[in-house]
């Protein structure tokens, strides 16, 4: 039964993707709206053919500015749904995919940041410096510190995270959620159950870096609470 909800909802969403995707060759505001579209009508695919629904705790943890989110990652599902969660932020994203001939053309409108993989110093560099750049311009910025979580595989922060917090000087918001047992990384399957999505108190800015990466690992690694600023 998984796998024939799980058809019914690519089916489906291929359907609206072709009916919307002339809309990314009209202009920036009409790629924005045909990007919301789509993606609320995912999200009741999700609900309504796979039995996916989504619970947000702690919308009221959000600043009013500009602010870098440090997520858990689990899946798909909050690279695509976060655009909405968090109004459009900026993402960092593989080289490869500003070279494909559509969703290449969407990464670039939504302004998201190449990363190679290689990892040159210099490219490294860049990326960071254009992430602060896109913060200090009024975009919020979304990082998955711990790269995807597999079972099996250590977890460990990135330090460019806490690099990207003090060229920033803005409010830190930790993420927690569970995608993976709905949204299986590297599966088509999708599992009925609900999504739960933690909006944890912002860390302030100011910070040192090594209490930052501390309090960080503390929850995006190890579970504990962030205690309120």
């Amino acid at each position: 039964m998984t796998l024939v909800r799980t058809a019914m909802f690519y089916l489906m969403s291929g359907v609206i993707f072709l009916v919307l995707w002339p809309a990314a060759y009209v202009s920036e505001r009409a790629t924005f709206a045909g990007s919301r579209v789509f993606l609320g009508c995912q999200g009741w695919l999700l609900k309504h053919v796979c039995g996916v629904t989504v619970k947000v705790e702690g919308r009221e943890n959000l600043p009013d500015e500009p602010f870098l989110i440090a997520s858990q990652h689990e899946s798909t599902w909050e690279t695509l749904f976060f655009h909405t969660l968090f109004n459009r932020p900026v993402m960092y994203a593989k080289k490869e995919i500003f070279a494909y001939p559509f969703f290449g053309r969407l990464a670039r409108i939504h302004g998201h940041i190449p990363v190679d993989r290689s990892k040159s110093g210099d490219e490294v560099r860049d990326g960071l410096r254009r992430g602060a750049d896109a913060v200090r311009a009024g975009r919020s910025l979304l990082i998955f510190p711990t790269g995807t979580r597999e079972n099996g595989r250590d977890i460990r922060l990135q330090s460019g995270i806490g690099v990207l917090y003090q060229m920033c000087r803005r409010p830190l918001v930790p993420v927690l959620l569970d995608s993976g047992s709905c949204w299986p990384a590297g599966k088509i399957g999708k599992r009925a159950g609900t999504i739960t999505v933690t909006i944890l108190p912002a860390i302030p800015a100011g910070l040192n870096r090594r209490e930052l990466m501390a309090r960080l690992n503390a929850v995006l690694v190890d579970g504990d609470g962030v205690e309120d600023s």
